[in-house]
């Protein structure tokens, strides 16, 4: 370990990490990774093998709801395939670039344009920073002034109200809808990126799946869409949930600080594009997530236990048993209790109750 660097209490931004740690790195690994579309076909194949044997067999419901599962989880692998793409950490060519990311982003109806500017450049350019980031769930002081937001929080997971149940399994779809209609003007993305090009993208994803259901009926629709969007829903959610949500507000982007890693076993690693190595992905975003462990190890020799991580399991259990808004940035405060929470940290992993402190 490098203590000089392991023992920095400042905030670093993401910039300053990637200098340090960049000369610790392989050179390869900041090459595109083109062997990560053999997935694309893979889980196309899935898709269309499985809705094709839903709309033309009509199989029992039972085994047309296992079939939708696995349509549902491809279509996630195919959501995380798109995210890599469009970082450039699988190939270098814009259309194809596009074209992986329409793909893997039907399912939400989300226009590749618009991920660009929401994903790319809002979310990675102000993690953790209230008001600038498009990700995070509000602040204790936000959550008084708007209503909206006082209704959204019951859904969220640590709320304890029976709506947070369904968390995971809409809210991808609610989030890019809000951030359609309502973040990407508030936030100008339009100065960056074609607005037509998003309408375009979205009306044809839209008319897409209208097509599907004029031509298989609503029970095949049912399981061919509906139900696989809601898995998908569910396990893209079960890390972005934990990504951040557990996490310190910040002013300077610093992924040490405001990002959470979550591990699984290898061979699920593998097959969700090591999405959960999520504080690498933040320091060096164009890397394939193939090369995330190499980061890892980088990290940890570098800054130690100021890398923050867990099983994925044991982050999904503290999502729904702390609650999400921020009091302080260091702090997560129940509203109805004002019992408070620390954030992770190094040596706080199980998220200690705060001192009592005036609301």
């Amino acid at each position: 370990m490098v203590a000089t660097s392991a023992s920095r209490l400042e905030q670093w931004s993401v910039q300053q990490y990637a200098r340090e740690v960049r000369p610790y790195l392989p050179a390869a690994i900041f090459q595109p990774a083109p062997s990560r579309l053999v997935w694309l076909p893979v889980h196309l194949t899935i898709i269309i093998g499985l809705g094709l044997h839903i709309a033309l067999a009509a199989p029992p419901w039972y085994l047309a709801l296992g079939c939708a599962v696995l349509i549902g989880h491809s279509w996630t692998c195919l959501a995380f395939l798109a995210h890599e793409t469009l970082h450039h950490a699988v190939v270098r060519n814009r259309t194809l670039e596009h074209l992986v990311g329409f793909c893997g982003l039907t399912i939400f109806c989300l226009s590749p344009t618009l991920w660009t500017a929401w994903h790319n450049q809002a979310h990675h350019g102000n993690t953790g920073n209230p008001g600038a980031d498009p990700d995070t769930l509000g602040t204790f002081r936000s959550w008084q002034r708007s209503a909206v937001e006082r209704e959204f929080e019951k859904a969220a997971p640590g709320s304890r109200h029976k709506r947070s149940f369904a968390f995971f399994f809409v809210t991808f779809s609610i989030h890019s809808l809000v951030v359609l209609f309502d973040h990407s003007h508030r936030s100008n993305y339009y100065a960056r990126i074609s607005r037509r090009a998003v309408y375009v993208e979205t009306a044809v994803m839209v008319a897409w799946w209208v097509a599907i259901f004029a031509a298989v009926g609503a029970r095949s629709f049912l399981f061919i869409y509906v139900v696989p969007l809601l898995v998908a829903n569910a396990v893209a959610m079960s890390y972005i949930a934990t990504n951040h949500f557990l996490n310190s507000l910040t002013t300077v982007n610093d992924p040490l600080v405001n990002a959470l890693s979550v591990s699984n076993p290898r061979w699920l690693e593998a097959l969700h594009f090591q999405f959960g190595y999520h504080v690498e992905h933040h320091v060096f975003p164009t890397v394939s997530g193939r090369h995330a462990p190499i980061v890892r190890d980088a990290l940890v020799q570098l800054y130690g236990d100021r890398y923050l991580s867990l099983p994925h399991t044991q982050a999904l259990r503290l999502l729904y048993t702390r609650p999400k808004l921020h009091h302080t940035h260091d702090t997560l405060i129940d509203p109805r209790t004002m019992v408070t929470f620390n954030t992770l940290a190094p040596g706080n992993l199980s998220m200690d109750a705060a001192a009592p402190t005036a609301s």
